[in-house]
C-alpha cells in the first residue's frame, strides 16, 4: 500500500522473506521519510539499505504488528483540517506543491470514473492465487501455478531473462525507459484507431483463408535485442510463453488490434515499426508486426497474462516451446 503523510512517502509490502518473519518491507523515495517514521512511530524499523537500482531507492523491515500499530498512532495523532497544509509545516512548501501534483492527477478518478473504474479484487481464498484482474465476464481467475518473479537487477542485464509477475515490483526504468503505468491508454476502438493512425506501417495485403478467425499479434524488441513475451494464465492453447496477438473485433483494423493486445496483455505501450510476416495459429490467421516500446508497466498485464518477460533473443527458442511460434522466431531472427 502508498501512504502519503505528513511526515513522508511510503509503499509498505510483504516480500517473500516476510512471510517467514511476519514483517513488512517498508520502502521510500528519500531516506529522511524514514528516518522520520522511525522517529516519531516506528522505532522497531530495522536497518535502512539503500539500491541504486531499485525502484523505491531506500527500504527497510519491521514486525507487521509494529507497522499497523504505527499506522494507527498516525490515525490517532491527527489533528489538522487540511492535509496539504499540515504537510507545508512539516516538510516545507516544496513538498507540498508536489504532494498537490499527486492529488491533481488522482482527481481524475473523479472527474473520469468510468475511464479508471476496475473490477473488485477477486477473493483471497486460502491456498488460491488470484489474479488481480478478473475476466472478461468479471469472475475471478485462478492461476494454479503461478509464475516465479526475476530479481530486479535481471531487468538491467541484458544478457538475463526478467520477469514479472501481475503487480509485481517493477524497476523505475528499463534500458532508459520509464515503466510507469500508461494511463492515458485508450478506452475505445475509435481511439485505438486514433493512435494507432499517428503512426501507420506500410503492409501488404491481408487474405485470411477460409475457416480462420484475422487475428494480429506484435514482437516488441528492445534496441539490445531482448525481447517482450508474455506467459497466458494457466498456459492456455498449450503456451507456457507466447507473443501478445488476439482476433480482430468488428470495425478494427489489424494495427490497433496489435497494440491493444501488447497493452492488455503485456501492460506496454507500442509503436509499430514493420510489418513482420503472417502465419496459421490454430483457428486463427494471424499478422505479426515488429514493435518497439514507448513505455508502459508490465506489472499491469491483464488477466490473460500470468507473467511478462524480456528475454535475449538468441534465447528465445528456449522459453517459446509452442511449434506454433517457431515461423515468428525464424522471421525475427531475419530482422
Amino acid at each position: 500500500m502508498w501512504l502519503i503523510t505528513p511526515i513522508g512517502f511510503f509503499s509498505v509490502v510483504q516480500k517473500p522473506g516476510d512471510a517467514a518473519k511476519d514483517s513488512l518491507t517498508v520502502r521510500a523515495r528519500v531516506r529522511s521519510d524514514l528516518d522520520a517514521l522511525r522517529a516519531n512511530y516506528l522505532p522497531a524499523l530495522g536497518e535502512i539499505t539503500e539500491s541504486a537500482t531499485n525502484d523505491y531507492r531506500f527500504r527497510a523491515v519491521a514486525p507487521r504488528a509494529e507497522v499497523a500499530a504505527a499506522m494507527a498512532d498516525m490515525v490517532n495523532a491527527l489533528d489538522y483540517s487540511n492535509f496539504k497544509n499540515q504537510v507545508g509545516k512539516v516538510q516545507g512548501s516544496a513538498r507540498a506543491h508536489l504532494y498537490h501534483d499527486v492529488w491533481e492527477v488522482l482527481y481524475r478518478l473523479q472527474s473520469a470514473p468510468k475511464k479508471f473504474a476496475v473490477a473488485a479484487p477477486a477473493p483471497q481464498a486460502p491456498g488460491i492465487n488470484w489474479h488481480p484482474r478478473k475476466d472478461d465476464y468479471g469472475k475471478p481467475v485462478e492461476i494454479k501455478k503461478p509464475s516465479k518473479p526475476s530479481s530486479l537487477e535481471a531487468w538491467h542485464q541484458v544478457e538475463a531473462i526478467a520477469c514479472v509477475t501481475p503487480n509485481g515490483d517493477m524497476p523505475a526504468e528499463v534500458h532508459g525507459l520509464s515503466t510507469r503505468t500508461w494511463s492515458e491508454a485508450p478506452t475505445s476502438s475509435a481511439g485505438w484507431e486514433a493512435l494507432a493512425a499517428t503512426h501507420p506501417v506500410p503492409e501488404p495485403e491481408f487474405n485470411a483463408p477460409g475457416g480462420y478467425k484475422p487475428a494480429a499479434g506484435v514482437v516488441v524488441r528492445e534496441k539490445n535485442a531482448r525481447v517482450w513475451v508474455v506467459a497466458p494464465s494457466n498456459a492456455f492453447g498449450g503456451y507456457q510463453a507466447t507473443f501478445p496477438k488476439g482476433t480482430v473485433e468488428p470495425g478494427r483494423s489489424l494495427q490497433a488490434t496489435a497494440m491493444v493486445e501488447a497493452y492488455e496483455e503485456s501492460g506496454l505501450r507500442v509503436r509499430l515499426l514493420s510489418h513482420l510476416l503472417d502465419v496459421k495459429r490454430g483457428q486463427s490467421y494471424t499478422r505479426y508486426y515488429l514493435a518497439e516500446r514507448l513505455g508502459g508497466n508490465p506489472a499491469d498485464m491483464g488477466w490473460e497474462t500470468q507473467a511478462v518477460m524480456l528475454v535475449p533473443q538468441a534465447q528465445l527458442g528456449k522459453v517459446l516451446t509452442h511449434p506454433n511460434d517457431a515461423p515468428i522466431l525464424d522471421a525475427l531472427n531475419l530482422v
